[in-house]
């Protein structure tokens, strides 16, 4: 990886994607409203004081159109997150934002299968650490905590992992357009083996510091009298499309920008001549998809904080 020549090529890329064409930086300023709006609510009514948020206050009516118009926006931020995860010598457009949309709702469902195993695992834990599961492993006994370092550590290698194949599986959705190629394992492993895990969790560091010193920046920029938030609010595009671009250049040695691939497995290579069985993987990544959510919709992970804090009340 030439970290120098990404980083170079990023920044031009930002100012090209931003300054040569001003009405996308305005698109994404405008997409960034709604959340902005619904902080302004939050804060001149009071409702968050400390970690307490007082829901008896909440105006639905103005908080639900908000948030749902947020949501909404989000999506289209993300979808176009995807067009410059592509890889394109060209700035994206904001056309066809009907896909924009549904692949901003894919780039952010493939995450949550990414960390579902240990999130399952840490709600086991703490339900053996409360004596929900084994009502032998109380609470505070030798053999629960032991079981729960081990659910932990279990839990820890595979969220190492999960953050590492995460990134390189959403560009590979985004150059292919198959959600499944965010699941193929063997080929984010390859991907991972052509950066070499030193250079990318150098490249993540970058990522990572870039950002906090804009957002620090932005934090200091917010305490301008008046209109200190709103001029912060019309600067952070410029870090979203850099770092963006920055993590697309993980994958150019194995896929070509814009989606064509220079690497392809034998199976998905025989996969692909017959249309029924090539779309075999995708249904599953779909439904697999489908399962997390409604695992999580219908399993009070939330229950997970309760009990963490409940094991140090």
């Amino acid at each position: 990886m030439d970290l120098s020549h990404f980083i170079r090529e990023s920044a031009a890329f930002t100012r090209e994607t931003l300054t040569g064409r001003w009405s996308r930086w305005l698109i994404l300023v405008l997409l960034a409203l709604p959340w902005l709006a619904l902080s302004s609510l939050a804060g001149s009514l009071n409702l968050i004081e400390s970690n307490r948020i007082h829901w008896a206050l909440m105006p639905w009516g103005e908080a639900g159109l908000l948030i749902a118009l947020g949501l909404l926006c989000y999506f289209l931020i993300s979808g176009y997150v995807v067009r410059l995860l592509k890889g394109d010598s060209a700035p994206p457009e904001f056309d066809n934002r009907i896909q924009l949309i549904l692949d901003g709702i894919k780039v952010n469902a493939i995450p949550l299968v990414w960390i579902i195993v240990p999130s399952i695992l840490a709600f086991i834990g703490y339900s053996v650490a409360d004596g929900g599961i084994l009502p032998g492993l109380l609470k505070g006994t030798t053999l629960g905590w032991v079981v729960i370092l081990i659910l932990l550590g279990i839990q820890l290698v595979i969220l190492f992992i999960a953050a590492q194949y995460v990134i390189v599986g959403a560009i590979r959705f985004a150059r292919t357009g198959y959600v499944r190629e965010a699941f193929n394992v063997l080929a984010i492993k390859r991907t991972m083996d052509h950066i070499g895990i030193v250079n990318y969790f150098i490249a993540l560091g970058i990522v990572t510091l870039t950002g906090l010193l804009y957002m620090y920046g932005l934090r200091a920029v917010s305490f301008v009298p008046y209109a200190g938030g709103y001029i912060a609010h019309v600067l952070w595009p410029p870090v979203m499309v850099f770092t963006v671009r920055f993590m697309a250049h993980f994958c150019d040695e194995d896929m070509t920008p814009g989606g064509k691939k220079t690497v392809m497995d034998l199976g998905a290579r025989a996969l692909s001549r017959i249309t029924a069985l090539g779309m075999i993987p995708e249904i599953l990544a779909w439904l697999a998809i489908v399962a997390v959510l409604s695992l999580i919709s219908f399993t009070p992970m939330v229950l997970v904080v309760g009990s963490i804090s409940g094991l140090f009340a």
